[in-house]
């Protein structure tokens, strides 16, 4: 599966922070209300100070996509579109 990196700030992010993890469920991608259908795998880049925070997840329209959040900061950015 080919993989297009893009490192785009999202213009909003909708989660929900339960049972100690953090589900991505819509989003905004330049002018596009996005939903995410599934969280397909999560994980930790603990080399970096703070914290990234990875999410592969799945779009209501069949996307797949890297999202990524920077503990302590209040922005998203899609990395990749797996895919493509």
């Amino acid at each position: 599966m080919a993989e297009t990196e893009i490192h785009e700030k999202l213009a909003r992010v909708v989660v929900r922070y339960e049972g100690g993890k953090i589900d991505p469920l819509e989003l905004r991608w330049g002018t596009r209300e996005l939903k995410v259908r599934s969280v397909n795998a999560r994980w930790t880049d603990r080399a970096t100070r703070p914290y990234r925070h990875f999410f592969s997840v799945s779009l209501a329209g069949g996307e797949v996509v890297i999202l990524s959040w920077r503990e302590g900061e209040a922005l998203w950015y899609v990395e990749s579109v797996l895919g493509v």
